[in-house]
């Protein structure tokens, strides 16, 4: 091979390589962190049907609300305000490290899938689940008030979360309400893909290096299935409650407290004035 040849091989594998680095990084930054919202061709999950968007979609809009979506829905932006409303309030979390870059990789990724010029699917197929049981739900149930323990040692749903039937005075208000998060997810794949790989961040780095197993995943979406329609939810009372129980119960303390350091202070004080009369008749 001449020189010249040589030299064009190269600067045709120097050129390819970039390219297929950045695409395989999209397609990682799509599994990791778009996959448990989002499908490309395969309807709506927790969020929007991804396939198209950047028809429906400027591209600089688009790359901007990967970046910082928050930002771009506090901005008052309508688009942004109007896929809030449609998904019940829901504002996509920041994706820890995005850059322009990356997003503008992921918008290319997503557009190459949604007209078929990738070799890979547009789409997964959905998982059909097998109908839960009520050993399901109570197993649910128990592994979120933390009764039986994670598999991986996570921290139980409690902790920072609430949802409407618990028989004690309630969760966590760390975090949302998870009472109706089935129906906000879009039903048991979104809720499933969500439980598999957590994107928020304080998610992540709970259950990153404590995943929750199939069984368990199984087990909370029947538990979160089973809850009450969001109409019932009624935590108010609940909390204030606990607020009025704190209160009496600080009362109840500071009561005895009073009545056992009272004697000891009268103890004490009689026998100072006892001293000081003893004194004075020296």
């Amino acid at each position: 091979m001449s020189m010249t040849k040589r030299i064009g091989v190269l600067s045709l594998v120097f050129l390819w390589f970039p390219a297929a680095t950045r695409a395989q990084s999209a397609a990682d930054d799509y599994k990791k962190s778009c996959a448990m919202c989002h499908t490309i061709g395969g309807g709506p999950l927790a969020g929007p049907d991804l396939a198209g968007m950047s028809d429906r979609r400027e591209r600089s809009w688009l790359i901007r609300f990967i970046v910082d979506p928050q930002a771009v829905v506090g901005s008052g932006d309508t688009t942004a305000k109007a896929m809030v409303d449609e998904y019940k309030g829901m504002i996509m979390p920041a994706l820890p490290g995005m850059t322009h870059e990356r997003a503008a990789a992921l918008v290319d990724y997503v557009r190459e899938r949604s007209s078929g010029k990738s070799d890979q699917p547009a789409s997964s197929p959905k998982r059909e689940m097998n109908p839960v049981t009520a050993e399901d739900v109570e197993r649910g149930r128990e592994l979120f008030v933390g009764v039986q323990p994670l598999e991986a040692h996570g921290a139980a749903c409690l902790a920072c979360h609430d949802t409407k039937g618990l028989e004690s005075m309630g969760g966590g208000r760390l975090g949302p309400n998870l009472t109706s998060v089935y129906e906000r997810l879009g039903g048991r794949q979104g809720l499933e893909s969500w439980l598999s790989a957590p994107p928020t961040p304080l998610m992540s780095s709970l259950y990153r290096t404590r995943p929750l197993s199939a069984r368990e995943i199984t087990a909370f979406i029947a538990f979160f299935e089973a809850r009450p329609p969001r109409e019932a939810v009624s935590t108010g009372m609940r909390h204030g409650a606990f607020s009025m129980l704190g209160l009496l119960g600080t009362g109840l303390l500071l009561g005895v407290f009073h009545l056992l350091w009272r004697g000891r202070r009268r103890g004490v004080r009689a026998k100072l004035v006892q001293a000081y009369r003893l004194r004075g008749v020296q």
